[in-house]
């Protein structure tokens, strides 16, 4: 059996790989590029955070927050793409009746606007001499992992303890979702349940090669409950965009009652995409209790 420092440098092997597969993607335009990317940053991000122990941290803190920065600099990219899909879909569902078509072209316009400036973003940052050397730091990282003494133990058992450790993690964040009042509120936690289920999603996909059956079901539940909320969290996303471009004069008061009605369906919306949210929540709690 391999000890849990072999796991992880694995791991980290594999997502440096993929990142730069994935910036190689996005340089040339490939329409996943982005999303690839910062989910490959998430699981380094995230292998870091969950077998802390078996890290010196005051190397690896460093490297996860300069990849936390660079995937909030390219997230803006990827909302200000779901905010135009969304409201697309949106205006589908309403049709044509009662719309005013120069206030949809307006608002088409704006948000696309939105997503080339985002792109632009995207363009820089991974131009910058910050990101590059970023991305050296991540190949040190699995060049030359800096490993503790914990490093040595046994990989299974080691990659079960600390996938317990993200399943406290996840139930912690659960529980203070559902003390939560009013719909903001709500919302924010529900996001911190969703950041904690891709914790103990990834933290599953890193142990599976030397555990069973029971965490590959977990590593699923954690993904669907990751899915679930996050069309919460898109839905969330694109009414703030929308509340935001209904206040800004150049849209103009008939594309500010369009967006009204966006906002509207939004909220209906919301609350659907929320049961489903707990209905993945509550199956993974399940599958949770007897690990």
């Amino acid at each position: 059996m391999p000890s849990v420092g072999t796991l992880v440098r694995q791991r980290l092997a594999e997502q440096r790989d993929a990142l730069r597969a994935a910036e190689a993607d996005v340089r040339v335009g490939a329409g996943t590029g982005v999303h690839d990317l910062r989910v490959a940053m998430r699981r380094v991000r995230c292998v870091l955070a969950t077998f802390r122990p078996v890290f010196d941290t005051s190397v690896t803190e460093p490297v996860r927050t300069e990849l936390k920065q660079a995937s909030l600099r390219l997230g803006e990219s990827r909302d200000a793409e779901v905010a135009v899909d969304m409201t697309e879909r949106l205006l589908a569902h309403i049709g044509d009746d009662g719309l005013d078509e120069e206030a949809v072209v307006g608002l088409r316009a704006r948000l696309c606007l939105d997503a080339s400036a985002a792109g632009d973003v995207v363009e820089e940052t991974l131009a910058s001499t910050w990101y590059a050397a970023t991305v050296i730091l991540v190949d040190e990282l699995v060049s030359h992992p800096p490993l503790t003494d914990r490093a040595q133990r046994e990989a299974r058992s080691a990659a079960r303890k600390r996938l317990r450790h993200e399943g406290r993690r996840f139930t912690e964040r659960v529980e203070a979702a559902r003390v939560a009042t009013g719909s903001d509120e709500r919302a924010a936690r529900l996001h911190e349940v969703r950041t904690s289920a891709k914790r103990l999603r990834y933290a599953a996909e890193t142990a599976a090669p030397v555990t069973g059956k029971r965490v590959h079901r977990i590593g699923k539940g954690a993904k669907r409950v990751q899915s679930a909320i996050g069309l919460h969290h898109d839905a969330v996303m694109t009414r703030a965009v929308l509340r935001h471009l209904a206040l800004d004069e150049a849209v103009g008061e008939s594309a500010a009652f369009l967006l009204g009605h966006l906002d509207a369906d939004e909220q209906r919306l919301l609350t659907t995409v929320e049961e489903q949210a707990w209905s993945a929540i509550e199956e993974l709690e399940q599958e949770l209790r007897d690990f």
